[in-house]
């Protein structure tokens, strides 16, 4: 077998050590910090799905539920920050249906059937409406795997390899440029 030096660079310059043959290693690395990667957008989505800050206590629930409500009188207002009376009586029923023991689903359900779906402030987490939720995470990991794509192509595609005939065009260039710099220091 026969040893083949890396290719000089267009310029004529001996060949950079960056150009040389791939190690061996280098492959594992790049897998790893792929890996590395998937693990921690993993652990930052499941941090921001799960709700770890334990029980909330009615008052919390009536407020929370109160800000994800839209009142059917104002616009652009939850049901928490108008004075409205349907916001006011909108927030009662809140109190009483905490109070009876109801979840937070339970009682968004029964508001928007009574004053339609525009009230909800927060799109639904099942059916059509999940999809304003799962879109954008789609979307951001469509994007992530483009420029992936893309990085690695660009990357990939710096080596140009010239052919034989590519290689004469250049000799016979220079040969030209050699004979008329000699023609050029032979007329001064």
């Amino acid at each position: 077998m026969t040893a083949t030096a890396p290719a000089a660079s267009p310029r004529g310059d001996a060949p950079r050590a960056s150009e040389g043959p791939r190690t061996p290693g280098r492959g594992r690395g790049r897998l790893i910090g792929w890996l590395a990667l998937v693990v921690v957008l993993a652990g930052a989505l499941l941090y921001g799905v799960v709700d770890d800050s334990g029980p909330r206590s009615a008052g919390d629930r009536a407020r929370d539920l109160a800000e994800s409500i839209a009142c059917p009188q104002c616009d652009g207002q939850s049901v928490a920050d108008s004075d409205s009376s349907a916001s006011q009586a909108i927030r009662e029923r809140i109190d009483e249906r905490i109070a009876a023991g109801a979840s937070d689903a339970q009682i968004r359900d029964e508001l928007a059937q009574a004053f339609g779906e525009d009230l909800l402030l927060e799109p639904g987490r099942s059916g059509v409406s999940s999809l304003v939720w799962t879109l954008p995470v789609v979307a951001l990991v469509a994007a992530v795997a483009a420029l992936a794509f893309a990085f690695r192509r660009w990357r990939g595609g710096g080596a140009a390899h010239a052919s034989d005939a590519d290689r004469a065009l250049v000799e016979a260039a220079r040969a030209e440029v050699g004979a008329s710099s000699r023609i050029e220091d032979a007329d001064q």
